[in-house]
């Protein structure tokens, strides 16, 4: 009877695990894809915001190319930004110079044929008003708070249940774990509460305005500390919680494998 009633206990045992593991997974599958995202639409705006599709208020004057082409010319070597700009003058030149010649053929080929023009259509270039792109931005740092806080709290409460239920897997998850609390502290705004000391992957709208109102007189040191801190930082905290998911699914794998579940 007692060997009975051993068996009985070590079934609801095994059945209590396994459901724990199956709901603790698909939350943190949930909170995953959810940093995910809005990391990635972070990373979205923060390179949308200086095309020509953003319309802002404090939009700098162009000096005859985009930001971007901008920020790989100061990047680059003073020999190297001065080829590249003689480069790009001289092929602006030649194109408004082969436009002016079409334009003036194509009115002596009208004069001839005795063409009656009509209204060109156009067609309207997307714009963006920013203050939309400042409510994505603020809905997804406060989602990106929660989750990672959240995300990392479901991984301790899963190495625990690992613990106590002896269900193996302890390595992964407790990787996975600290991984998860190296992503807090990596996209948390620090720069808000200490003020030039740190910063992290979260930035404010107006940070964002001035960092590329900034970028027409910024030197090469200044381009690169904003390239690190919009760019290298994210790319950093998008690694660490690529690899903690990645540990959490050994995690998972390995204790529905102990349990029977899976072969």
């Amino acid at each position: 009877m007692s060997e009975v009633s051993k068996k009985d206990d070590k079934l609801l045992e095994t059945t209590d695990c396994l459901e724990a593991v199956g709901t603790l997974r698909n939350i943190k599958n949930g909170f995953f894809l959810i940093i995910f995202l809005c990391l990635v639409i972070l990373q979205g705006i923060f390179w949308l915001v200086p095309t020509e599709y953003v319309s802002r208020s404090d939009k700098v004057a162009q000096t005859g190319f985009a930001p971007v082409t901008a920020m790989l010319l100061k990047l680059s070597s003073p020999a190297e930004q001065t080829e590249q700009a003689v480069k790009v003058e001289v092929q602006s030149k030649a194109k408004q110079i082969e436009e002016a010649a079409q334009a003036l053929t194509s009115d002596a080929n009208k004069a001839e044929t005795g063409y009656k023009p009509t209204m060109a259509i156009h067609p309207n270039w997307i714009k963006i008003e920013f203050k939309y792109l400042s409510g994505f931005i603020v809905v997804c740092n406060y989602l990106l708070v929660i989750s990672a806080v959240l995300y990392s709290l479901t991984l301790l409460f899963a190495m625990n249940v690992s613990l106590v239920g002896r269900l193996g897997g302890i390595s992964h998850i407790t990787r996975a774990t600290f991984l998860s609390f190296a992503v807090i502290v990596l996209i948390l705004p620090w720069q808000i509460l200490f003020k030039g000391l740190w910063f992290g992957v979260i930035y404010t709208p107006a940070e964002l305005l001035q960092a590329w109102q900034d970028f027409g007189s910024a030197d090469f040191s200044e381009v690169s500390r904003m390239i690190f801190r919009f760019v290298v930082w994210w790319l950093i905290a998008m690694m660490f919680l690529l690899i903690s998911f990645w540990r959490s699914m050994r995690w998972s794998r390995n204790t529905l494998k102990r349990l029977g579940v899976v072969g």
